[in-house]
């Protein structure tokens, strides 16, 4: 496997994490931990490569498409090759598809798959703050702009959550 993590240990780092977690907190703080901000994190990158690669299509289809360009304003401009960005992302995403499929394979030896389909069934927020933050706190940060909360982002996360539930809650090898 290509590297993904700096650390080779990251994905059995975090699976032991969660078992702490859940052994000190519950199964719903656990589950928070490593499925709502970790595995959450690699499939909205995934997500964030896709639209990368539709972007670059659409500008692709159009007759003036010219992959280098220039980005940046003075002395910070820099040159870009769109090309390259779209070759590296296709491979960013098959990466981290292979990572997904090991860390599901190492979440689902660590934790019941009647305690994955509940916490998916508890209607669970995603990210950093998911797991962490009360309601309260959350609707606070959301009204304050620092947790983005749009129809984009709902969205976003429905189809992140229906990723979540095909590599989590399937059959090994029946991963999209």
């Amino acid at each position: 496997m290509n590297k993904f993590f700096t650390n080779d240990n990251q994905l059995l780092e975090w699976v032991g994490a969660a078992e702490n977690i859940r052994k000190d907190f519950g199964i719903n703080k656990a589950l928070g931990y490593l499925i709502g901000e970790k595995f959450y994190s690699i499939i909205k990158l995934i997500y964030c490569c896709q639209k990368l690669i539709t972007s670059i299509e659409e500008q692709r289809k159009k007759p003036n498409y010219h992959p280098i360009q220039e980005e940046g304003v003075g002395e910070n401009k820099s040159v870009i090759n769109l090309d390259e960005i779209y070759e590296e992302q296709l491979k960013r995403i098959e990466i981290a598809r292979d990572v997904l499929i090991e860390f599901a394979n190492l979440t689902k030896k660590s934790f019941k798959q009647r305690e994955i389909k509940k916490y998916f069934d508890s209607n669970p927020r995603f990210g950093l703050f998911g797991h962490t933050l009360s309601e309260k706190e959350h609707e606070f940060l959301v009204e304050k702009g620092a947790v983005e909360h749009s129809l984009e982002t709902e969205l976003e996360d429905a189809f992140i959550y229906g990723e979540m539930r095909n590599y989590l809650l399937s059959e090994p090898g029946h991963q999209l």
